[in-house]
């Protein structure tokens, strides 16, 4: 089993052996392969370095960064073909592949792959479907920040550490808060953007000197000229000072430049950050380090953008281009059950908010419909179930179409739609208990099965959507043992023993007392109750240890010694 860094400029592929995680190279003893897919003069189609320098004498011939288009209807012709982000990724998937076979030794079937944090569900099935094309079945798809973590982790694993994986690669950005404790490797929150990255600031780079020189490259000359803008951006992450050929006349470009012309670009990494840190509710003065993933973190504008929002130096303590495929090479390990990697655990969080379309009544009386109801939140740690309630909109309203989205936006329209399920019986009938109300429980896994269960609370009907994030990768059985290990986390927290036990302890003392200290104990219970009801574990035991900590106090001062409270 291999691992593989599928990324926006390069890619890379990784092994798990001897103890250790380690990158393949190719012939050319080059461990970095572009991810580029072009056709030569002869119609023969090229991958990787071969593609991308015939891309910079002719632009037309093929396409990079079709990574950015994964999940879309994009289409390229090049070569007499006509190609889509699928194909052109299988290219490179089967390039990883025939590597790994040639350093090997022996035939590759299986791969993790790894993708940025914030990539879709329909972005995930397009990289599993270029896994297939390409030969390789998915044993797990792990996230870029998440596989960096790992890398880290591994090589530290007693260390107690709270990092920020800072992760800017060629087209995507992603930043994930994790803590690493006794081996084990959380995820408290990620976020991104899965069209931002160094390639950005390559463009901006060309769009300023373009500007400040009035010269616009000619067609044939594009490609030759942006490599070279490539090339003076590398060299400012090393030099204060560089030099490019702008329409045959050599000009200086300082750092200060490359600031000033990609300064709109760094402040698209600002509201990233600030929502991964909100999110898992840790301040910078928290982190213990930022760790750089990507080859675009190595810009000196970036540092700079971390020391004034952190106040922290990044490090590089694992080179940035070659951390993550290490990190799915670690996890090829763990799928694998490698005694070297048997005492590491992963958590992982849920990277966008699920939930369904439901209808409201608008400003006319009438229902407006197309609205987002969150039912599990982003950043909230797998695996997960989360239920609500909701009611038809008319007595007379027999069936309900349940549509699944997953998104952060408050209209579904702009989010998207990953399945739906239709569930009948729900007219109103005199004297019925819980009438036209439907119970939506979702329950999430580390596998990425999202199992989707929809009960009619007036007959107790039934009906279940089982989606998956790699469809095909798990058989039958495996999705119906991956639903059954989910069976226990469906419990209401408020039906669990210690919680139970609790509220009765409380009604109890609450016909004991009078006056402000009931007032007080009632305001406890009822914040208690809210906990529960939102079923967010880091709100219901805060909440439980105050409440605990009242009762505690009246049953010392009354003399009857109070049992220790479980956890919620």
């Amino acid at each position: 089993m291999i691992g593989i860094d599928l990324g926006t400029t390069n890619s890379l592929v990784a092994v798990f052996e001897n103890g250790h995680p380690r990158v393949l190279a190719n012939e050319l003893g080059e461990e970095l392969t572009p991810s580029v897919v072009a056709a030569a003069e002869d119609g023969r189609i090229l991958v990787g370095r071969a593609a991308k320098d015939r891309l910079i004498v002719d632009p037309g011939s093929g396409m990079a960064c079709f990574k950015r288009d994964m999940g879309t209807a994009a289409r390229y012709r090049f070569g007499g073909k006509d190609w889509n982000p699928v194909t052109c990724s299988a290219m490179i998937l089967a390039e990883m592949k025939r590597i790994a076979e040639m350093q090997l030794g022996s035939a590759v079937t299986e791969a993790v792959i790894t993708v940025p944090a914030y990539f879709h569900d329909q972005q995930r099935q397009a990289t599993v479907e270029a896994a297939k094309i390409a030969g390789l079945k998915v044993e797990r798809i792990i996230n870029e920040p998440t596989a960096a973590a790992l890398a880290y982790g591994y090589r530290n694993p007693e260390q107690e550490t709270q990092v920020l994986v800072f992760d800017l690669g060629g087209g995507t950005f992603d930043v994930t808060l994790l803590e690493i404790f006794d081996g084990v490797v959380e995820v408290k929150s990620s976020a991104g953007e899965s069209r931002l990255g160094g390639e950005d600031y390559t463009d901006a780079l060309c769009a300023w000197l373009e500007k400040k020189h009035a010269w616009s490259p000619e067609r044939s000359q594009a490609g030759n000229w942006r490599q070279r803008v490539e090339v003076a951006k590398r060299m400012l992450a090393v030099h204060e000072l560089t030099r490019v050929s702008v329409n045959g006349s050599l000009v200086d470009v300082t750092r200060d430049d490359f600031k000033d012309a990609t300064a709109s670009i760094t402040a698209r990494l600002r509201p990233v950050v600030t929502r991964c840190m909100r999110d898992a509710g840790i301040a910078a003065s928290d982190l213990n380090d930022v760790l750089l993933v990507g080859g675009a973190s190595r810009m000196s504008a970036v540092h700079e953008f971390i020391h004034d929002q952190l106040k922290r130096i990044a490090t590089a303590k694992l080179d940035p281009d070659r951390v993550v495929a290490l990190g799915a090479a670690v996890q090829a390990g763990l799928c694998a059950n490698d005694a070297a990697v048997g005492d590491i655990v992963l958590t992982d969080v849920c990277p966008h908010t699920l939930g369904i379309e439901m209808a409201k009544e608008g400003g006319s009386g009438r229902p407006e419909s197309g609205f987002f109801a969150p039912i599990i939140d982003r950043n909230t740690t797998v695996p997960v179930s989360r239920s609500r309630v909701f009611n038809t909109m008319h007595p007379q309203q027999d069936i309900v179409e349940v549509e699944v989205f997953q998104g952060e936006a408050r209209m579904t329209k702009d989010n998207q739609k990953i399945g739906q399920v239709a569930v009948n019986g729900l007219r109103h009938v005199p004297g019925q208990k819980h009438p036209g109300e439907i119970d939506i429980r979702f329950s999430y896994d580390m596998n990425g099965i999202l199992e989707v269960e929809v009960t009619v609370l007036s007959s107790g009907q039934k009906k279940r959507l089982v989606i998956e994030q790699r469809p095909g990768s798990l058989s039958k059985r495996e999705i119906e043992e991956a639903i059954a290990r989910m069976q226990p986390l469906k419990l209401h927290p408020r039906d669990l023993l210690p919680n139970r036990a609790r509220l009765e302890r409380a009604n109890r003392v609450y016909a004991e007392l009078v006056g402000h200290a009931r007032d007080h104990l009632d305001s406890l219970t009822n914040q208690f109750e809210a906990a529960l009801e939102s079923q967010d574990p880091h709100l219901i035991k805060p909440s439980a240890a105050v409440l605990d900590s009242f009762l505690r106090s009246y049953f010392e001062h009354e003399g009857e010694r109070q049992p220790g409270s479980a956890d919620a």
